[in-house]
Order: C-alpha cells, then structure tokens, then sequence
C-alpha cells in the first residue's frame, strides 16, 4: 500500500464523510436534498480533517511506533516526519478554504476542530479526563457541524449532548482498560483509581440515558426514535453492568449502543 494513503487512513475519513450525509438527513429528512452541495462541501472538509488528523496521530506517536509498529510510514522512514508534517498544515488548510464556501461559521468550526486535534495529541491526551473532554467534544461537534450547515442547530444541539455524555463514558472505560500501559499518560484512573473511574463511566451513561428520550419528548425526532433509543439505553446500562466484570467487554458494548444510538438517531428523522 503506498505509505501516503497508508497514514491517511482513508477507510476512517470516509466514514466521517458519510456521516455528515447521515446527520443531514437526520436534521432535515426530506429537504436533504436542497442542501446536498454544502452538505458534500462539509463532507469533504470532514474527510480532510480526518485524514489531516490521522497524520498528526502518527507524529505525536513516532517514538512509541518505532517499538509498536515499526513497519508504519513514519518509524519505516518511507515518510519523514516534516513531510507528513507539511502535508497535514496543507490538508487542514484546504479544509478550511472548502468549508469557507458553505458559510465562515462552518470555516471556523474546521478551524476549531482541527485545533483540537492538535492539541489533543500533543498535550490533552496526557491530561486525563481533559483529554477524554477534547475527544468528546470533537465526537459531538460533528452534529453541530451538520445543524449549522442544515439551519438545524437546536436540534442537533441534543444530539450533541447525547453524543458528548455517551463518548465520554466510553472514554473513561478505555482509560481503565489500557491502565497498566499508558505509562506517560496521567488517566483519570491511573490517579483516582479504578473504582472511582467506573463510577464516573456509570454517571456520564447515566446522564446520557435521562436526557436520551427530550429529543422525541420535544417533538424534534418522531416515535421511531423513541422507540429505538429505549432499546439503546438498555445496551448503555448493560455496558455499565457487565463492565463490574470485564472493562474490556464494557467499553465493546458501549460501542455498539454508540453506533446504535447514530441508528436511532436516523430513525428519528424519519416523520
């Protein structure tokens, strides 16, 4: 494979491109296509930012790939480090001059985007919960992403939240699985103990399960969404329950009631 699409990750990118397809829809079903063009102008800038992000990944972990993987693009020298750092200003750049074409609002959230992804991998994901917040956040903003491109920026506001709330947990079990290896991270954790982390999965499950219904309840997503999320918000409280025995089989759990949550959410657009 050659190295370029190889740190690329374009599988990865792509799916952070249908997605923006995906929240359209959900924001405005039928009227989906009277925005296709910014919609896939905003694709594409998602794509970009991914890709750019994926680079920035492989920077911030060149001395640990050189052990991990050394056959990487990075550690194998098929790509040195200030091409791939060129590459990936170049990419976020462009992402910026697609985007500014839809509105400067969507410009300055890629722009804010892209500055979190910096700093998350040189400095936030040391940080502990401060780095759990950052990729959260940038989970989350995709909806908002897509609000402010559909005119739909309340709506999405809640599935920010939900989005937020659920990725935050699920952070914070991946935190705890990967305890004994993260030596030059300062995890929540590795400083409050694990107990204490399993807790604060449970609260942010917990606050995503009580507000998962207001969606429907305010009449922004239809009854098919009520009914799928019930089901989701089991999938979430199992996550919790089974992750008393196994970390590992929580947090896999929890990722399937994430991706089944994006499901309900599609169903919601639905009227």
């Amino acid at each position: 494979m050659n190295p370029w699409i190889r740190i690329l990750r374009p599988v990865n990118a792509l799916m952070g491109f249908f997605s923006i397809y995906i929240i359209g829809f959900i924001a405005v079903n039928v009227m989906f296509y009277k925005f296709l063009v910014p919609l896939t102008l905003g694709a594409i800038s998602v794509f970009l930012v991914t890709g750019a992000g994926n680079i920035i990944n492989d920077i911030s972990d060149l001395n640990t790939d050189k052990i991990n993987h050394p056959d990487r693009p990075l550690p194998s020298g098929k790509i040195t480090r200030q091409s791939a750092l060129t590459a990936s200003i170049i990419i976020f750049i462009i992402a910026i001059i697609i985007s500014s074409f839809i509105s400067y609002r969507i410009s300055l959230i890629v722009f804010i985007a892209e500055m979190l992804l910096v700093s998350y991998e040189f400095k936030t994901k040391k940080l502990g919960l401060t780095g759990n917040f950052t990729i959260s956040l940038l989970i989350g903003m995709i909806f908002l992403f897509g609000g402010v491109i559909t005119d739909s920026l309340l709506k999405m506001t809640l599935l920010f939240l939900l989005a937020f709330f659920s990725n935050f947990s699920r952070e914070i079990m991946k935190d705890i699985e990967d305890i004994k290896g993260d030596q030059d991270r300062m995890t929540f954790p590795k400083k409050y103990g694990i107990g204490n982390a399993k807790i604060l999965s449970t609260v942010f499950v917990g606050i995503t399960v009580s507000i998962s219904a207001v969606p429907y309840l305010i009449k922004i997503l239809s009854v098919y969404y009520l009914y799928a999320v019930i089901i989701d918000d089991f999938i979430f409280i199992y996550s919790v329950v089974i992750m008393r025995k196994s970390v590992s089989e929580g947090q896999k759990v929890s990722k399937i009631a994430m991706i089944f949550g994006m499901f309900s959410f599609l169903l919601g657009g639905i009227n």
